[in-house]
């Protein structure tokens, strides 16, 4: 879990979930008033035209009060105890403004996914006092499998779930898919290695620590036609920057590949970042790998998130948040856990931190529109 999670945007909604808030004088109100109302109820969010899938953000959610919800920190529903925020860059400028957070409730929705399959859901959402609507990441493993298993294209609100909330979680599940295709070449002790044939305890050359030993490496074999949302990104050699990489390199679209620029450090103070490889594919020589129908992924993991050199490209390797963990499978997720048990209980006190900021959604988008119109390389 982690305060800073992806959301998907649903827009500005002038009508306010929670209008009346609570008083020293008459007590707190957890009830949004308004989660009925027709502005929300019967309301589809997204379109073909205009998809959600499009519109991924990374939120913070910012806790100044610190009134526990059911032993949770939230950020509160009722303003008696004052004003909780979130931290969003909704401009598309790549700094974060400040809203303040409102009110959540839950609807029974219906998820129309881009391929016209549909699912029928509870989902949490939640809403700033200005009016901007956010679906917030699940606290069900069940529910986020499903939001994550296809594109959505849009959600409709049928009825009202629950009106009535303390406050939303802050801790929340950061959603990943993070693998290396087989074929690509690792930098280890002893030379570049193919990612498939390392093992448990091989030495491979990290940028800031050097020689580090694997400690858990698994691979899974991926139908393209079952499933096309898996499809790689090709990365060809140089698009990165001088000899980045130095081949053609494959990987998973949710794997991150490093970003070193002036236009991060102005975007986001820091002149390093990660950004999944789907988020690039405005920028010339990446694109959706079309010509395979097969492809193997290869995960491997250190005692601590990392980068290497895949390629000659810096890319990361396997992050052990509490989601990314769910896309190595139950039988290998048995085996992480094995080798590090304090994954198995993840919480915001065991929850490793990433090697780089993660830029996800618009942000990384508009940094790779930044690079293309500018005619910069993402590694300088």
């Amino acid at each position: 879990m982690a305060t800073t999670w992806n959301a998907i945007y649903l827009g500005q909604v002038s009508t306010s979930l929670d209008p009346s808030e609570g008083s020293l004088l008459l007590g707190p109100n957890y009830v949004a008033e308004n989660a009925a109302n027709a502005a929300f109820v019967g309301r589809t969010f997204g379109s073909a035209a205009n998809p959600l899938n499009q519109n991924i953000v990374s939120v913070e959610a910012v806790d100044n009060f610190g009134p526990l919800v059911q032993g949770q920190p939230a950020l509160n529903q009722s303003d008696r105890d004052g004003v909780d925020q979130i931290r969003v860059d909704l401009n598309g400028d790549g700094i974060r403004e400040t809203y303040n957070f409102d009110a959540t409730v839950t609807y029974n929705s219906r998820v129309t996914f881009e391929d016209g399959t549909t699912a029928t859901l509870i989902l949490p959402v939640f809403q700033t006092s200005n009016g901007h609507l956010f679906l917030a990441p699940g606290l069900s493993d069940a529910t986020n499998s499903i939001l994550t298993s296809k594109a959505i294209t849009s959600i409709r609100f049928n009825s009202v779930g629950s009106d009535t909330f303390g406050g939303l979680a802050t801790n929340r599940p950061v959603i990943d898919f993070i693998c290396f295709a087989a074929g690509t070449q690792i930098r280890t002790v002893n030379g570049e290695m193919k990612v498939e044939d390392l093992l448990p305890g091989d030495l491979v050359v990290t940028a800031d620590h050097g020689p580090l030993p694997i400690r858990w490496i698994g691979q899974a074999e991926i139908d393209l036609q079952a499933n096309p949302k898996l499809r790689p990104i090709r990365i060809r050699a140089g698009a990165l920057g001088q000899g980045m990489p130095e081949a053609d390199l494959i990987v998973s679209p949710q794997h991150r590949v490093l970003v070193r620029s002036k236009i991060a450090q102005r975007m986001f103070g820091t002149d390093e970042v990660l950004v999944a490889a789907k988020q690039l594919l405005e920028l010339d020589g990446i694109d959706l790998a079309e010509d395979l129908d097969k492809i193997t992924y290869v995960h491997f993991l250190f005692d601590q998130h990392q980068v290497v050199w895949s390629n000659g490209a810096l890319t990361e390797s396997l992050f052990t948040g509490a989601e990314a963990l769910k896309s190595v499978g139950p039988v290998a997720r048995e085996e992480i856990f094995s080798i590090f048990p304090e994954l198995r209980d993840q919480d915001g006190n065991t929850t490793r931190a990433p090697v780089r900021p993660l830029i996800g959604g618009r942000q990384a988008r508009q940094m790779a529109s930044r690079h293309a119109g500018n005619g910069k390389r993402l590694v300088g």
